[in-house]
This record gives C-alpha cells, sequence and structure tokens, in this order.
C-alpha cells in the first residue's frame, strides 16, 4: 500500500509539467493555424474588377471619345452600379484631366432617358449632338453586358465646362444650321419687309374690287393651308417641350425644360399658335389682334434666336425660333387687309 503511495506522489509533478507544456503549446498552434489561414485567404483574395478593365477599354476604343482623351494624361475614376454585391450591371467611367488641357468637343452621343442620375433599367439611351468647350472631364457609363456603352457626357472638372449645344433628329442632322442659327433671320426678315410691302400695296389697290370666282378657290386653300401649319406647329412645339421636359439635360441649368422657371418660355409660343389659330376662324377682320400677332411673335422669334446664338443651341429654342418667325410672316398679310375672307364663297374678301 505504502509503494503504491509513493508511486501516485512521483507522478504528480510529471502530470503537472504535461499540463503546463499543453497550455503553453495550443495557443501557439492555434496562431500558427490563423496565420496559415489568412494566408490562405490571401492567395485566394479576387482579382481585380476584371469588369471595369473591359469596360474602359470599350471605351477607350470608341473614336470619338479617343480623339477627345487623345494626347491627355487622364485619371480613370470608376463607380460600379447596379444589379448585385456579386455582379453589378454597370460602371461610370469618370475621365479628369488638367485644366491646361481643357477642350472643345462636337459629338454625337448617347445620353441616358433617365437622366444624370445612377442608370436603371431599362438603360434607354437616344443620340444628343453635344457642342461644348473648356472641358476638362468626361463621364462614360458602360454596361458590364456586352460591353455597351450607354452614356457619354461632359462634366465639371478642374474647369467648368460650357454648353453650347444639346440637339436632337432632326435639329442634330443640320450642325450648320445649329451651329449657326442666324443664318435663317436675313431670310425672315426680307420676307418679313417684302409681305409688308405686297399687303400694303394689294390692300390700297384692291380695297374696292370684289375677289372672282378663281381668286376666292385660291384664297381658301390658302386659308386651309395656314390652318394646319398652326395646328402643325402646335403639335410640334408640345412634343418638343414633352421631349425636352422628360429627357436628359448636359449640366444643370434654372432655366432648364423640365425646371418650374422654364414654364412660362415653354407656354408663350404654343399661346401664340393657339391665338392665331382664333383669329384665322373667326370671320371678323380683327386686323389690330393680326398685327399684334405679327409683332410679339417677330418678338419671341427674336428672343429665341438670341438664346440659341448667347446659349446653349437645343431643340426647344429652334423650333420656337422658326416657328414664331413663320407665324409673324403669316400674320403680317392679315394685318394689312381691309377685310376678311370668310368660308363662303357667297361671303366678300373685302369690305
Amino acid at each position: 500500500m505504502t509503494a503504491v503511495v509513493k508511486t501516485r506522489v512521483r507522478l504528480v509533478p510529471w502530470l503537472l509539467l504535461v499540463i503546463l507544456a499543453a497550455l503553453v503549446l495550443l495557443p501557439a498552434a492555434a496562431r500558427a493555424s490563423g496565420d496559415g489561414g489568412d494566408k490562405s485567404g490571401a492567395d485566394e483574395a479576387p482579382a481585380p474588377d476584371s469588369g471595369a478593365a473591359a469596360a474602359a477599354a470599350a471605351a477607350e476604343a470608341d473614336p470619338s471619345i479617343a480623339a477627345v482623351l487623345a494626347g491627355k494624361d487622364a485619371a480613370v475614376e470608376s463607380a460600379a452600379w447596379g444589379g448585385t454585391e456579386a455582379q453589378r450591371a454597370g460602371v461610370t467611367l469618370v475621365y479628369r484631366w488638367d485644366a491646361t488641357g481643357s477642350t472643345s468637343l462636337n459629338e454625337e452621343w448617347p445620353l441616358l432617358r433617365s437622366g444624370d442620375g445612377t442608370p436603371a433599367p431599362p438603360y434607354d439611351s437616344s443620340t444628343y449632338r453635344i457642342r461644348a468647350s473648356e472641358v476638362s472631364a468626361l463621364r462614360v457609363d458602360v454596361l458590364y453586358d456586352g460591353a455597351r456603352i450607354l452614356q457619354v457626357m461632359p462634366v465639371d472638372g478642374e474647369s467648368q465646362f460650357t454648353l453650347e449645344e444639346q440637339t436632337w433628329a432632326p435639329f442634330s442632322w443640320f450642325p450648320g444650321l445649329t451651329e449657326r442659327p442666324w443664318v435663317l433671320a436675313p431670310v425672315f426678315l426680307l420676307l418679313f419687309l417684302l409681305l409688308i410691302a405686297r399687303a400694303w400695296r394689294r390692300s390700297r389697290a384692291w380695297n374696292r374690287r370684289l375677289p372672282s370666282m378663281t381668286r376666292h378657290d385660291r384664297q381658301f386653300i390658302g386659308r386651309v393651308a395656314v390652318l394646319l401649319f398652326l395646328l402643325a406647329g402646335f403639335a410640334w412645339q408640345f412634343y418638343e417641350g414633352w421631349y425636352a421636359a422628360t429627357g436628359p439635360s448636359v449640366g444643370t441649368s434654372s432655366s432648364a425644360a423640365g425646371s418650374l422657371a422654364s414654364l412660362p418660355l415653354l407656354l408663350i409660343p404654343p399661346g401664340l399658335f393657339v391665338a392665331g389659330l382664333i383669329l384665322e376662324l373667326s370671320s371678323a377682320p380683327r386686323r389690330g389682334s393680326w398685327g399684334l400677332l405679327a409683332v410679339l411673335s417677330a418678338a419671341a422669334s427674336a428672343y429665341f434666336l438670341a438664346a440659341a446664338v448667347t446659349g446653349a443651341t437645343t431643340n426647344l429654342n429652334l423650333t420656337y425660333y422658326i416657328l414664331l418667325a413663320v407665324l409673324a410672316l403669316i400674320s403680317v398679310p392679315r394685318a394689312f387687309s381691309s377685310g376678311k375672307m370668310g368660308w363662303s364663297r357667297n361671303t366678300p374678301r373685302y369690305s
């Protein structure tokens, strides 16, 4: 019995040494295992976003974008959007360069109908002609699926760009007109003066003559043509105003088509066309009303021409400028007429 007790007493120190060794070695082994796991995780970390690299390559391969970036040491910023965290839908690339290298551009580029915010499905784009100066940054939105370029537009960089034109079809098809909208002004002015002189001469010479049947037919066809023009002009202004108000806008402006401040400007030209329709359908002479309409239309046309020349040229101010000038030309002969032709052959042209 005594021998057994002595044997157990001798084993106690060894058991204590084994326990102490285990307490020392187990944390070290755990740390080594953790370091190995971290190292393995680092080895398996995902590579840089290959989608953004492919999108940048697609953007820089576009001839119009490459022409703007040529010769510039541009830094690229990217921000993915859409989709899920694991699989994004696309990326926004912003190219920036020094203000000393600011450039001018005149290109036809797509713009998203959803505006200049974060792109959202269905990613509908429309082609616009964009002309701007002092550009030192360019934004390109690329959809990963097919590396499709959704939107290209200048943005403010080290210098603030100046937007000179943002037009869409059909005006974007005529860059000569959009760059120099004043080329039609001399034509309108000459026609305006010729019509005044002709209407005044005819009213003085024919104020006591009754029209023949043939003349009445020509005048009737002319009135129908004027009514069709007024209706088509009103519809076209409504369409252009809606398209501009619901579409994208390059840059920010308080006078953009979608802002409340521009609402009076959007309503004045259609209001003048409605007034012309009322006067044309009326059987009374209303020479003073036609004269006032001619003056107001000419003044408004000159205003929108000035807006197109001094500011950004858009479909909206070009549409108003041209249609109001034609309305002024239509109003001039009616302002000088001594009577009003009725819709019946029995109604005399002149009193």
